[in-house]
């Protein structure tokens, strides 16, 4: 399941050859930062799931930038792709990239 946050944005840049696209939605994938956060400073083991079960996903809820917020911030700023400015564009696929690594890690 975890390559599919970095397979489906391959596979939309396959389709649609938009580089700006491309690298908003890779760059969404940093949100994942807080799973290295928590290995450092010793909340979960470096080989070690954070849930207590095998085959139970707990990202959302556990880690401090996978809760409800974060998504509602990441959807509102997904509608930035509205806007026909490229910047404002790429800060709309950001927030795509975090609402699809958020709901790939609700999955």
């Amino acid at each position: 399941m975890f390559l599919l946050h970095y397979i489906l944005p391959f596979l939309i840049f396959y389709f649609y050859r938009n580089r700006l696209m491309l690298w908003g939605l890779l760059i969404g994938n940093l949100i994942d930062l807080d799973h290295i956060y928590y290995r450092l400073i010793g909340k979960v083991g470096w080989f070690e799931s954070a849930c207590e079960h095998f085959g139970e996903n707990c990202s959302i809820g556990f880690y401090p930038l996978h809760n409800l917020w974060v998504a509602l911030i990441a959807l509102a700023l997904g509608l930035f792709l509205l806007f026909n400015n490229n910047k404002m564009k790429f800060i709309g696929w950001i927030g795509l990239g975090v609402s699809l690594n958020l709901l790939l890690d609700f999955i």
